[in-house]
This record gives structure tokens, sequence and C-alpha cells, in this order.
């Protein structure tokens, strides 16, 4: 039964989810996993032009309260929240399929990440801005070395500064990599979030599929087997881009795994906490995290879910 929306209710609910979080500035990295969702599960019900009108709304609201108090900063959260809601909104809407609401809620925040890269950089140069969040991100980092010798009362190990010294290096090279890998998971935690709240009025096979029968496009291989030739065998500026795109990739296959990995303890009839026992087991340890990437990397040629025997009937 379909009950008449009350807009008044979705518009302060929206205002909420966008505008406390840049008060209160703590909570809005974690917030930012759930609030594109919310506000799709918010505006279900009416039509997209009315959804999207209260999201730019309530934008706008965002836009001046950035400027009243003085916190430019959070312009940029403001709009990947936002933007993000409108490509899940409309996603939902023309039913896209999980694949392609993914792919395009993570293009949506790489194109805001560039934005962001672009404005740091003088007259718009790309590389130049890359280069100034590097040393930004770098100096934060050496002044928190610092500020923790100086808390040890003189006591500081010095194989520690060494494993701090390559924990940055490590964190530089392998930047666009993380960030990629946290945009895919933003995108999909937020596909969860309306997944949960409105699975009566989802379809399976649209927008946020049944998760143990998560597929990638098959032409993607293509692009991860061409990511790891450059991470091995390229040189300079190639074996960082495939070093790179080769992270992206493998956390989008290692979901694919992961789903495989269920889709067999659904049929196994595996208890609950002995799946959860190996779930931490599988995503603590290297060793586990590449073992699922290949099962999901594997997929593509061997259709690992076609190959469980059909129940017989009685």
């Amino acid at each position: 039964m379909a009950y008449p929306p009350n807009l008044s209710s979705k518009w302060t609910l929206a205002s909420v989810v966008l505008l406390v979080p840049i008060i209160f500035e703590s909570i809005a990295p974690l917030f930012q996993l759930v609030a594109p969702g919310i506000l799709v599960v918010l505006t279900e019900g009416i039509s997209l032009s009315l959804a999207n009108s209260i999201i730019f709304g309530n934008l706008a609201l965002g836009i001046l309260l950035c400027w009243l108090t003085m916190r430019p900063e959070a312009l940029i959260w403001l709009i990947q929240t936002a933007g993000l809601a409108i490509v899940l909104v409309v996603a939902r809407k023309k039913d896209w399929s999980g694949i392609k609401t993914l792919m395009a809620g993570f293009a949506y925040l790489c194109v805001t990440f560039m934005m962001v890269v672009l404005s740091a950089g003088s007259g718009h140069d790309l590389l130049d801005g890359y280069n100034k969040i590097i040393q930004a991100i770098s100096e934060n980092l050496d002044q928190s070395l610092a500020l923790y010798k100086e808390k040890s009362s003189g006591i500081y190990p010095l194989e520690l500064e060494n494993w701090f010294r390559q924990f940055k290096e490590v964190i530089i090279r392998f930047l666009p990599g993380l960030l990629g890998s946290i945009f895919v998971i933003t995108s999909l935690s937020n596909i969860l979030v309306p997944k949960i709240y409105l699975a009566e009025r989802l379809k399976n096979e649209a927008f946020a599929p049944v998760f143990t029968q998560w597929k990638l496009p098959e032409p993607l291989i293509w692009v991860i087997i061409t990511a790891g030739a450059l991470a091995f065998w390229g040189k300079g500026i190639f074996n960082v881009c495939g070093e790179n795109a080769l992270l992206v990739l493998s956390s989008i296959y290692f979901l694919q795994g992961l789903a495989i990995v269920a889709f067999y303890f659904e049929k196994l009839k595996v208890p609950a906490f002995i799946r959860w026992i190996i779930y931490i087991l599988l995503c603590i340890q290297w060793y586990g995290l590449i073992l699922v990437v290949i099962i999901g990397v594997s997929d593509v040629w061997f259709a690992l879910r076609a190959r469980v025997p059909a129940a017989k009937e009685p």
C-alpha cells in the first residue's frame, strides 16, 4: 500500500544528513559511508525531479553554511556526498544494475577528487596540484612523528622511525590506489544501505543485486591483466600507474571473490558464527586477501558458482 510522501519530513531529514556533519566535522568521513544511501531511502516514493530538488536545495544550504562558518574544506565532503546521492537516486529510479551503479559512484568520486587536485594546483596544473597534496600529507606525517618523539621522553627506538619512513613512502606511492579503493568501498556501502531498508521494494537483479550473485563484466579482466603487466614489468610512471590501478581493481575483484565465498557458505549451510570467523581471518591476513582476489578473478574463466550441482527433486 502506497502512502502519500511527507515532503516536509523528507526535507528535514535530508537537511540533517547533509548539514549536521558539516557542524560536527569529526563524524563526516565515516558518515559519508552511509549518508548518500540514507538520502536514497528518504527520497523513495517521490519522483526523480523532486528527489533531486530536495538534495540540490540542501546542497545550496550546505554551501551557505560552509561560507557562514568559514570552513571551505567542508565543501569537499558536501559536494562528494550530495553528488554521490544524486548518482544513486538516479540509479535507483532508473533501475541501473548493481555493477553500473558501483562504477558510476566510483567515477563520480574520482572526478571530484580530480577537481580538488586541480584547485590545489596553480594555474589548473593537475600534476602541480597532486604534488602539493602529497607534500601536505608528507608534512602531516612528519609532524605526527615529531610529536610522538616529543611525547616519548627521549625513549624512541630507531627501528620504529625506520618503519615510519617506509610507511610514509608506501602511502605516498600508493595514494591514488588507496583512494580509489576507498571510493569503491564508499560507493558499495551506500548501495547496501537502501538494499537493507528497501529490501521488499528492490528487485534482486536491479540496483542492488543479491551479494552472492555479484558478478563483474567479463571484459574488465583485460584491464586488470594490463594493470598487472605494467605493475610487474613497466618502468617509471607506467610502473606506478600499473601498481595503483592493480590495487583498485584488486579491491573490486575482492568483492566478487567474497561473493563466491558467501555463495558456497550458503550452499553448504555453514553456521553464521563460523562464516564470520572465516571472513575475519581472510580479511586480516595478506594471503587471505590475495586468495579471495584470485577466486574473484578465476570466476571469469571457470564460472565457479555454476559448478555447484543442482539439488535433486524428491
